[in-house]
């Protein structure tokens, strides 16, 4: 591969790629992760993400140093069978012309689509104007955006060897999902509590509910606040919009021992102080837990399109390398399940090697030479 990126060297060539990516951080960092490695290998290429107005990306990835064109697109496939679906077809109509004239314009040698129904205009754009797609899906049970593109995909990257099973084998290809490179060189937890203001020497548990957080989490760990404060338990505490005011009001919340965040900018010093990881199932989250090899407790969130979320935890469950927790048992069990974890040494131990090896930090570099290979 190292051939192929030196061509772009001599050559002077620079090429140029669009990433439709958005909705969910799920499937905004994975296009991030491969920018960034694209740039690495070939820095004179462009990158474009096309994403929507209406979601977390339009603000998100140009902290990354990456353009974004958005379109006003609000729903996914849940909404497509609701009150909603006219309107939703309406502005998958409208955003399908604002792509194939932002295609146009940029002139892309590939289109990169990472999943989530805003990437599907963008996609379909590409496929009418005859640009080569890849497909990158985090999930162990493919989005219904990728699984309709993936025929006309020159490649299919996935995370899961489940998911090789609803895509054309012979273009699909098992790579883990990208993982960004600050994920895989973690301060040391020493410098990571100084930074956040914790003690190394009490336990440290990172609860995160997704991009949004999630309500009933939070109810859990509020009812179990003075139960950490008892055994010394610290916690990382990523709330959501939604919550964060509300929770700021308890007395309790604004013990030392927790740190509140709305959201998590600085993940990979939350994550090399974590002794112990509570989340979702989210592709993303697990692909980067599995790289740094902790304790994990997985709460899957009920409505995840396809139940995808309740899949991936259940790999991990298969393998030993995580505890799940129903989301409708989170406020009566999370609590409790997560101090006897903490001081459980063996199962610690056991999930760790075993979360461990699940892990695939070459995915990114293996996801980004499938790219150069078709635009060289």
């Amino acid at each position: 591969m190292k051939t192929l990126t030196m061509k772009y060297y001599h050559n002077n060539i620079s090429p140029r790629i669009i990433i439709g990516s958005g909705g969910t951080g799920g499937h905004i960092y994975p296009g991030i992760a491969i920018a960034d490695e694209l740039k690495k290998k070939v820095p004179k290429i462009d990158i474009l993400f096309i994403g929507s107005k209406n979601h977390m990306e339009i603000k998100e990835i140009p902290k990354f140093g990456y353009p974004i064109e958005g379109f006003s697109i609000s729903g996914g496939r849940n909404k497509i069978f609701s009150m909603y679906g006219f309107s939703l077809l309406i502005e998958l109509i409208y955003s399908f012309f604002l792509a194939k004239n932002i295609i146009k314009k940029f002139r892309p040698d590939l289109v990169i689509g990472t999943g989530g129904f805003v990437s599907f205009p963008t996609l379909y754009a590409a496929k009418i104007n005859k640009i080569p797609i890849l497909i990158q899906e985090q999930n162990s049970y493919p989005g219904l955006t990728n699984r309709i593109f993936s025929r006309y995909a020159k490649k299919i990257c996935v995370a899961y060897e489940q998911a090789k099973n609803y895509f054309p084998k012979e273009k699909t290809i098992l790579t883990g999902n990208p993982i960004r490179s600050e994920i895989l060189q973690l301060p040391s937890k020493k410098e990571a509590c100084i930074h956040l203001g914790l003690k190394i020497k009490k336990p440290i548990i990172l609860s995160m509910g997704g991009s949004q957080g999630s309500n009933r989490i939070n109810n859990a760990w509020i009812k179990g606040l003075d139960k950490l404060i008892k055994f010394n338990i610290q916690l990382i505490w990523q709330v959501g919009k939604l919550d964060i005011h509300r929770i700021k009001k308890n007395k309790t919340s604004r013990h030392s021992n927790f740190i509140l965040m709305e959201y998590i900018e600085n993940i990979q010093i939350c994550y090399a102080a974590a002794d112990i990881i509570v989340s979702r199932a989210g592709a993303l989250t697990i692909a980067e837990t599995c790289i740094i090899g902790k304790p994990y407790i997985l709460i899957p969130f009920p409505w995840s399109s396809d139940d995808h979320q309740n899949k991936n935890a259940k790999i991990l469950y298969d393998h030993e390398a995580a505890l799940i927790i129903k989301d409708e048992e989170v406020e009566n069990k999370l609590v409790d399940s997560t101090i006897q974890l903490i001081h459980d040494t063996i199962m610690k131990e056991k999930m760790s090697k075993n979360i461990f090896q699940l892990g695939k930090p070459k995915a990114t570099n293996d996801i980004v030479n499938e790219i150069l290979q078709i635009i060289l």
